[in-house]
């Protein structure tokens, strides 16, 4: 890996990676393994997952069904079975449905939201249990530039991604006195499977991932990372004044 991680900082740190059949969560589970840490990966297409991380040592990988609330709780009481905690999580699972929004399909609409906001939402829940009771866990929320640029047809996806964004915000704010570090951060057009007109590895995402994996307690939490690049994608209200609306002069 063209990483360069700093000495057994991730050695035997457990890290849960969603969506890691294919593409970027295969990436992460990769390098993460290489670093000698204890990686639990999930997706929905079993048969892959055994392709990939079968024979491999300290990896436990197991089909998942993230629209469902049961089968998520289930697999983190697996993981604190048998690993006892879970130092990192990483967020990664999405899908992206192409349509504008006159042909909006509420069944497409509401998996969308099942998968890229409703799962690590479920998921954060679960895994800060023990995060807190440890005083420590790194959150990596996948997110996308889409999640602010909107992109045309691709609705569905930048609103679930910009609710990420403000979930990890407002996380931060809830749990920074437990050492717990929240942030997002997108992986740039890379090519997946679900962007395969993309041109990016995926490989450019690790130095991100290695960082925000691996933050200090003095470390950023609550922001949106691109590229290793701190971007502002809130606005400060802070400083408005929220009184009586101006009256126009006539």
């Amino acid at each position: 890996m063209d990483c360069l991680v700093k000495k057994n900082l991730l050695i035997n740190k457990v890290v849960l990676i969603t969506g890691a059949s294919s593409g970027l969560g295969k990436t992460f589970a990769n390098f993460f393994l290489s670093q000698n840490a204890q990686v639990v990966v999930c997706a929905r297409r079993f048969n892959l997952l055994k392709k990939f991380y079968k024979g491999k040592k300290n990896v436990y990988f197991k089909k998942v069904d993230l629209t469902n609330p049961l089968e998520i709780r289930q697999f983190i009481k697996i993981i604190y079975k048998k690993f006892k905690k879970i130092d990192v999580l990483i967020n990664n699972a999405a899908i992206a449905e192409k349509f504008k929004v006159e042909k909006t399909d509420y069944k497409k609409l509401k998996k969308a939201f099942e998968v890229n906001l409703f799962a690590p939402t479920l998921l954060i829940k679960e895994c800060l249990k023990t995060m807190k009771k440890n005083n420590y866990g790194r959150i990596i929320n996948v997110s996308s530039g889409g999640s602010v640029n909107c992109a045309e047809n691709f609705f569905s996806y930048s609103a679930t991604k910009a609710a990420v964004n403000t979930l990890t915000r407002t996380l931060s704010k809830e749990v920074g006195k437990y050492n717990i570090k929240v942030n997002t951060m997108s992986p740039g057009p890379c090519k997946t499977e679900m962007f395969p007109e993309n041109k990016l590895s995926t490989k450019l995402s690790l130095p991100t991932i290695e960082y925000l994996a691996t933050l200090p307690k003095s470390g950023p939490t609550g922001e949106f990372f691109w590229f290793m690049k701190k971007i502002n994608i809130f606005s400060n209200l802070n400083n408005i004044n929220w009184g009586k609306p101006p009256t126009k002069k006539v």
